[in-house]
């Protein structure tokens, strides 16, 4: 199944919903259950996916659509079955945040090649690692 995020947008997430991550998240397999919180004002558009077992363990997810960055995804038939996912428009893709330490200052950055894929009706959620990922960017002139 192809996920273009381009294409089919992102499905809509109510604030503080629960997701499955049958497998876990890699470095995080033990936790399996996630609340979801959402964040919409002018100045910036994030969620958080926050451990159910464990609050401490919380991490940011951002829309890349918002920053201009497209993915085509395929998914395998195995996580097709993990998420239940039958159709496109029901799946999101989000990137999570990581800190990433300089010399002299803490910057943050998207994990661009482990995109979260979420089955929103379904609830389900998956961390897709990519082997080898490829950023396009366009320039567009004013």
């Amino acid at each position: 199944m192809s996920m273009q995020s381009a294409v089919t947008g992102q499905p809509r997430i109510d604030s503080e919903k629960i997701f499955t991550f049958p497998q876990g998240i890699p470095g995080f397999e033990e936790y399996t259950t996630f609340r979801i919180f959402h964040k919409d004002d002018d100045a910036v558009s994030a969620y958080w996916l926050e451990s159910c077992d464990s609050p401490e363990v919380t991490f940011t997810l951002v829309d890349p659509t918002e920053y201009d960055l497209n993915y085509d995804l395929y998914l395998s038939d195995s996580e097709q079955e993990i998420i239940k996912a039958t159709d496109p428009m029901d799946i999101g893709i989000f990137l999570m945040l990581v800190k990433q330490e300089g010399d002299t200052q803490q910057t943050l950055g998207a994990h661009i090649g482990g995109p979260l894929i979420l089955n929103v009706p379904h609830q389900l959620g998956l961390q897709k690692v990519l082997g080898k990922t490829k950023v396009n960017v366009n320039i567009v002139a004013n």
